[in-house]
């Protein structure tokens, strides 16, 4: 009898996995924010009664429609009202960078309150013997997340993503207890909270624990601001949870890995599995030189001795390495080569990760979520392989903190581009005193490229919009990638409607 029919047996087809009792009534603050999507579709699929708020722009998204229709009680503005007196707990995003009304109120009722990837190891804990498995990371985890949940799709695993699949969703509850959480701190634009903002009340003290996991697939331990303020700081934080899981997966490609390679070496775990995957032929787990055939990938993976034949339909050779990765954790955890081969022929990339928005005038609109200087260089590179014409980028830089951290890697990122327009950068804070980071991007970025490749998009009621300097820009064969998680996800779909209409005004809801 296999492990579904035995599961069938015991508890019948409509088991859920069980709720931990902190958050069986919870309330999510921005629920509909990337990361908070996945863990509120989790729960209402589980049998919780949840609630949300979303800010009133966010009303008519379908990120919003599709959790209200798995159960969730979406509320449109910030309330102190929406926090319920029958709340277990309330869970936030960590994008939060002044005082809050649900956030006081909850602490008004002494509600525990907590961040989401708090929520997200509480799950974990109650996955228990089923195991949980963690994907984590400085950064880039999205990709490989997505595709572990999706090559690990028995019907069994649930799964809660920062970004889900394209065509998929970003939670979901299993019938089997076993569950993949992206521990990635990249939910959303985060800020440091200004003197004088909420500070929220302690989590209970059994969550201040690691829990273990049955496997740890870990992309990156570098620094990341605001996460991780140095490589130490994210070295130490990808140490802490390598140490508590049984096997721990871990690429050779990422310089920064090898550190938490050597210093798991140093202090081996009693009875840890450490497992490297990468196109070194030393490697556990062996990636065969990837070949692109102009519509996806060809690989070969080897692992103990046995050769598997993989079609990954994703662009970017760093996204085909992350599923590898994900791929290469499957075949350690003991799934079938075969239905992971066809479960991986069906994944197509993470919504807006190198995604092709559509194109006009043959001119071809990319999209792609990157906000680490890294991930903006790897999706440059693989957008320049998607075009034998110009390629123009839009960067739209993620938060003050981290732009000002970063800037002089953000303006490296863009060697090669034929045209580059800079947008504001994008940040949660309506005021601040901090200098404007875009200028030492725009000074770097000019660094690499010649004069007049470089330009801002400014406001005013005399200053073009970024979608008519791209047409006037962008010629036939030419591609546009539009990186950014602001106000650059809207800006595919109007660029293509300027594209089409030049004079014609691009309609508000785009």
């Amino acid at each position: 009898m296999d492990t579904t029919t035995r599961l069938e047996s015991a508890v019948g087809t409509n088991w859920h996995p069980p709720v931990p009792g902190l958050l069986a009534a919870v309330h999510l603050v921005d629920v509909a924010s990337p990361g908070m999507e996945g863990l509120a579709r989790w729960l209402a699929e589980a049998g919780a009664d949840v609630t949300g708020s979303i800010p009133e722009a966010a009303r008519n998204s379908p990120v919003v429609a599709a959790l209200e229709a798995a159960g969730v009680q979406v509320h449109v503005g910030f309330d102190a009202g929406h926090v319920r007196t029958d709340r277990t707990a309330v869970v936030w995003s960590g994008v939060v960078t002044k005082p809050h009304p649900e956030l006081d109120r909850a602490q008004v009722l002494r509600l525990p309150i907590l961040g989401r990837v708090l929520a997200l190891k509480a799950l974990s804990v109650q996955a228990g013997g089923a195991g949980a498995v963690a994907v984590a990371g400085s950064h880039s985890t999205a990709t490989a997340a997505a595709a572990l949940a999706h090559v690990l799709d028995d019907g069994q695993t649930g799964w809660v993503l920062t970004a889900p699949a394209r065509d998929g969703a970003a939670g979901h509850a299993g019938d089997g207890g076993r569950i993949v959480v992206d521990l990635c701190p990249d939910a959303g634009t985060h800020e440091a909270a200004p003197p004088g903002a909420w500070q929220h009340r302690p989590a209970p003290h059994f969550l201040h624990s690691e829990p273990k996991f049955t496997a740890a697939l870990i992309l990156a331990t570098s620094a990341n601001a605001p996460h991780f303020e140095d490589n130490i700081a994210g070295l130490d934080t990808a140490e802490r949870l390598a140490r508590n899981a049984a096997v721990v997966i871990l690429p050779t490609w990422d310089t920064s890995v090898a550190n938490l390679r050597e210093r798991l070496g140093d202090r081996p775990v009693p009875g840890q599995k450490v497992v490297t995957v990468g196109t070194d032929p030393a490697s556990t787990v062996w990636i065969m030189t990837p070949r692109w055939t102009g519509e996806d990938f060809r690989v070969v993976l080897r692992y103990e001795e046995t050769d598997h034949a993989f079609v990954l339909p994703v662009a970017g050779r760093h996204h085909a390495l992350a599923v590898c990765a994900a791929i290469a954790t499957a075949l350690v955890l003991g799934e079938d080569p075969q239905s992971v081969a066809e479960r991986a022929a069906s994944f197509r990339g993470v919504e807006r990760s190198l995604a092709t928005v559509g194109s006009h005038r043959h001119v071809t609109v990319v999209d792609s979520r990157a906000r680490h200087p890294r991930e903006v260089a790897q999706d440059v590179e693989a957008a320049r392989m998607l075009t034998d014409g110009s390629l123009l980028v839009v960067l739209e830089p993620d938060g003050i903190a981290r732009t000002s951290e970063h800037a002089a890697e953000l303006g490296a990122a863009l060697e090669g581009v034929d045209h580059v327009l800079l947008l504001p950068v994008s940040t949660p804070l309506v005021h601040h005193t901090a200098p404007d980071p875009l200028d030492a991007v725009e000074q770097a970025a000019r660094q690499s490229l010649r004069d007049g490749k470089v330009q801002r998009a400014r406001s005013g009621p005399c200053e073009p919009g970024p979608e008519q300097r791209i047409g006037e820009l962008a010629a036939e064969g030419d591609l546009v990638l539009v990186v950014g998680t602001g106000q650059s996800e809207r800006l595919g779909a109007r660029l293509l409607f300027h594209l089409a209409a030049p004079t014609a005004p691009i309609p508000q809801h785009l």
